[in-house]
C-alpha cells in the first residue's frame, strides 16, 4: 500500500502483523515522504528496485541508510532495522566531487606561502601573544651572549697572562718598576718578533724555562691578572717613549753628516 504526506494512512491500512511500516525521506528537490506497508521479510534490493523505476535517471546513483546514517545493504531484511511505530529509511543521492575542498584550499595556500616565506623576512610576525619575531630573535642573542660572558672574560685573563709571563721571561725577573719596563721595551724594540717566533717553538726551550712558564700559568688570582694588565699597559707607553726618544736620536746623526762641506780637491 502507498501513500504520500501523512502517517495516518499507513495506520489505516489493513496490514497483517508480518507487515512493516515503512517512511522513505526522498532526497531534495523532492523533499517528501513517502510511506509503505511492506512484508518484514522485504529487502533493501525489492525497495531498491521500485524507486529506479520511479527514478530512473538517478537509479545509478541511489543507495539506502537507516536515520542513524547506518547502511541499508541490499540482502538485509526489514526486520533487521524494523522500528515501532514507523522504519525510517533514508534515500541518498551520490554527489560527485569538485575540484577539491577547503582541505586542499588550504595545502595550496600552505604551499605558496612557505615557498613565499624563504624570500621574505618574518621579522615584523608576531606570535599567539603579540610579541614580534624580530624582538624575540634578538632576546635569544642577548641571551647567548650573556651566557658565554665568562668564558670571553677567562679568555682574556688567560691572554694577559701569557703576555706577563713573557715580560718576566724577557726581564728573567719580575718587574717593579718603570726602569725594567724601560728595559723590557728596548729589549722588545731590539727582538722584534724573534720573541714572537720563539714562544711558538716551545720544544726549542730549555726545560727550565718550560717549568717556569708552566708555573706562572698555574697562576689564578685575579689581582695578580688585574696588575698584569697595568704593567702591559706600562710596557706599551715605554715601548712607544723608546720609538720615540730612538726616532729622535737617528735624526739627531743624520743631520751633522748632510751638514758637512764637501772636500775641497
Amino acid at each position: 500500500m502507498l501513500a504520500v504526506g501523512g502517517k495516518a494512512s499507513c495506520h489505516a491500512s489493513h496490514q497483517s502483523e508480518k507487515d512493516v511500516c515503512v517512511c522513505l525521506h526522498l532526497f531534495a528537490p523532492m523533499n517528501e515522504n513517502v510511506y509503505l506497508s511492506l512484508p518484514s521479510h522485504t529487502t533493501s534490493a525489492h525497495i531498491m528496485e521500485a524507486l529506479r523505476q520511479a527514478l530512473p535517471r538517478a537509479a545509478s546513483q541511489l543507495y539506502l541508510t537507516t536515520r542513524g546514517g547506518r547502511l541499508f545493504l541490499p540482502w538485509m531484511p526489514l526486520s533487521d532495522i524494523a522500528t515501532i511505530p514507523t522504519t525510517d529509511i533514508q534515500v541518498r543521492i551520490r554527489c560527485l566531487g569538485g575540484k577539491g575542498g577547503f582541505g586542499n584550499m588550504l595545502r595550496a595556500q600552505g604551499g605558496r606561502m612557505s615557498a613565499r616565506g624563504k624570500h621574505e623576512s618574518q621579522d615584523s610576525y608576531r606570535d599567539l601573544e603579540g610579541r614580534r619575531l624580530g624582538s624575540i630573535n634578538e632576546a635569544k642573542l642577548l641571551a647567548e651572549y650573556i651566557a658565554k660572558a665568562p668564558e670571553r672574560q677567562a679568555a682574556l685573563d688567560e691572554a694577559q697572562k701569557r703576555k706577563y709571563a713573557k715580560l718576566e721571561k724577557m726581564l728573567g725577573r719580575t718587574p717593579k718598576s718603570m726602569a725594567d719596563f724601560q728595559e723590557a721595551a728596548e729589549k722588545l724594540d731590539d727582538a722584534g718578533d724573534a720573541l714572537e717566533a720563539s714562544s711558538e717553538l716551545p720544544a726549542e726551550q730549555p726545560e727550565s724555562s718550560k717549568a717556569a712558564s708552566k708555573r706562572k700559568e698555574r697562576l689564578d688570582d685575579h689581582e695578580y691578572v688585574e696588575q698584569s694588565r697595568e704593567i702591559v699597559d706600562n710596557v706599551r707607553s715605554a715601548v712607544a717613549s723608546a720609538m720615540k726618544k730612538r726616532k729622535g736620536k737617528k735624526r739627531a746623526i743624520a743631520t751633522p753628516v748632510t751638514d758637512q762641506p764637501e772636500p775641497v780637491s
